[in-house]
C-alpha cells in the first residue's frame, strides 16, 4: 500500500480549544486534511498548554509543539520596535519567538518528507519563505482591510496615521505571501477577489463552516416568555467590544420600549472592564468565556450582529443558523455569506437594528421561517464535512499539478 502524501502544517497557536473562530477553522480544515494526508502540525505551545495536545492528536494530527514562554509586556514592546525597524507589519511579530518556530519547521523538513506545506494565517507564511515545498496558504480574512477600516474609525489622528501605515505594510505582506503560495484559500468571494488581484496563482473559496450535527437536536425558535438576545464574540477584539456596548447601551433600551422584559446576554472571552461593567444592569448579562455555547443558543430568541467592521465570514452567524436561532445583522456583520435578507436573516443598518430585532422577537411566524431556511442553508453549504472535502480535493490538486509540471519538464529535457 503506497504511503499517504504528507503535509507539514504551521499555525501561530495550538488550534484548541474550539472557543474562537480562528481555532474552529484551523482545527476543522486540518482534521479534514488528515483524512487523506499524514499531517504534522508545528505550533507554539505556552506553559500549561500541554493538555491541549491530546485533542489534536485524536483528530489525526501529529503535533510538533514548540515550547515558548508566555507573552509579556516587555517582549511585546520589543516586537513593536522590531516591526518598526524592519518595516514589517506588527501583526507578523506579535506572536511568539519566530526563531524557535522556524527552527522546528527546518528540522521537520529535514527529517520528514513533506509533500505540502499548509500555512494557517498570514504570519505562518514567514516560515515557508526558504522552502521549495509547494504551499497552501489559508487566509482567514484580509487583514489589511480590517486595519484600514479601524483606521478610518479612529478619532485620534496619531493612532489613525499609525494604523494606515500598518495597513499598507500588511497589504504588501499579503501580496508577497499570496504570490509565493501554490494555492491560496479564502473564506469569502470578496476575499478571493482581493487575493486574485494580489497576483496569486490560484485562489479557491473555502468558506467557514459549522458542525451541523452538534446543533441538530435544538428546536426551531424558542418559546420561553422573557425574550433573550445573544451577542457572541471575542471581547478583546475591538469591533466585537464596540458592538456589545452598542447593543447594551443603545439598542436594548429602544427594544424595551416595545418589549419591556427583553434581555441581553454577552458571551465571549477576555471582556475588558467597560464590557464587564455592563453586567451591573439588571437586564444585561456578561458571561465571559463559556465551555459550550450550545446551551445559550438553545435558550436565546435571537442573535444580534451589529458589527461595523470585520472580515471573513461570521462563524457566530453560522452557529446560530445551525441552531435554528433567528439572526439580525448589519450588512458588514454578514459579509461573505450566501444568506439573503428576508430569506435567512434580517439585515439592517446599525441605526435600525433595534427595529429589526423587535420584528423577529414579536413575529413568531417570521422568526420560524427565517430559522428554518437558515438551517437548510448551512446544511447544504456550510457543514465542515463538505468543506473539509473541498480542502482535501484542492490539496490533491496542488500535488497533481506539480507532478504534471515535472513530467512536462522531463519530456522537454
Amino acid at each position: 500500500m503506497p504511503a499517504r502524501p504528507s503535509v507539514l502544517a504551521i499555525t501561530s497557536e495550538l488550534p484548541w480549544p474550539l472557543d474562537r473562530g480562528g481555532h474552529l477553522r484551523s482545527f476543522h480544515l486540518l482534521r479534514g486534511l488528515a483524512a487523506d494526508f499524514d499531517v504534522r502540525l508545528v505550533a507554539p505551545m505556552e506553559p500549561g498548554q500541554e493538555a491541549l495536545v491530546p485533542a489534536l492528536t485524536a483528530a489525526g494530527l501529529r503535533v510538533c509543539a514548540v515550547p515558548v514562554g508566555r507573552r509579556r509586556a516587555p517582549a511585546e514592546t520589543l516586537r513593536v520596535v522590531r516591526a518598526a525597524l524592519s518595516r514589517e507589519p506588527y501583526v507578523l511579530f506579535r506572536r511568539h519567538d519566530r526563531v524557535s518556530v522556524r527552527q522546528m519547521v527546518s528540522t521537520q523538513l529535514a527529517i520528514n518528507r513533506a509533500d505540502l506545506l499548509y500555512l494557517d494565517h498570514l504570519d505562518s507564511a514567514l516560515y515557508a519563505d526558504r522552502s521549495h515545498v509547494p504551499a497552501i496558504l489559508d487566509l482567514h480574512n484580509v487583514y489589511s482591510a480590517l486595519v484600514r477600516r479601524t483606521a478610518a474609525e479612529q478619532t485620534n489622528p496619531v493612532v489613525g496615521q499609525y494604523l494606515r501605515g500598518e495597513a499598507a505594510l500588511l497589504e504588501r505582506a499579503e501580496q508577497r505571501a499570496a504570490t509565493r503560495a501554490a494555492l491560496v484559500t479564502a473564506t469569502s468571494d470578496e476575499d478571493c477577489a482581493y487575493y486574485q488581484a494580489c497576483g496569486a496563482r490560484r485562489v479557491v473559496l473555502v468558506p467557514n463552516g459549522v458542525d451541523c450535527d452538534a446543533y441538530s437536536s435544538l428546536p426551531l425558535v424558542r418559546t420561553s416568555r422573557s425574550p433573550l438576545i445573544l451577542y457572541v464574540g471575542t471581547m478583546s477584539w475591538g469591533p466585537n467590544a464596540a458592538a456589545a456596548k452598542y447593543l447594551a447601551l443603545d439598542v436594548l433600551p429602544r427594544i424595551q420600549q416595545r418589549i419591556p422584559d427583553a434581555r441581553l446576554r454577552i458571551i465571549g472571552r477576555e471582556p475588558p472592564p467597560d464590557i464587564r461593567a455592563l453586567a451591573g444592569r439588571p437586564d444585561v448579562e456578561v458571561t465571559g468565556a463559556v465551555p459550550d455555547v450550545v446551551p445559550h443558543l438553545r435558550e436565546a430568541h435571537a442573535l444580534a450582529v451589529p458589527l461595523e467592521s470585520g472580515g471573513g465570514t461570521r462563524l457566530k452567524i453560522l452557529e446560530a443558523f445551525a441552531a435554528g436561532l433567528p439572526v439580525v445583522s448589519t450588512p458588514v456583520g454578514c459579509e461573505g455569506l450566501r444568506a439573503e435578507h428576508g430569506v435567512h436573516l434580517l439585515v439592517a443598518p446599525r441605526e435600525h437594528i433595534s427595529q429589526a430585532l423587535v420584528t423577529v422577537l414579536t413575529n413568531r411566524l417570521l422568526a420560524y421561517a427565517l430559522a428554518e431556511r437558515a438551517r437548510d442553508l448551512v446544511r447544504e453549504h456550510y457543514d465542515w464535512r463538505s468543506i473539509g472535502a473541498v480542502a482535501r480535493r484542492e490539496a490533491h490538486g496542488v500535488l497533481h499539478r506539480r507532478a504534471a509540471r515535472a513530467c512536462q519538464m522531463q519530456d522537454a529535457g
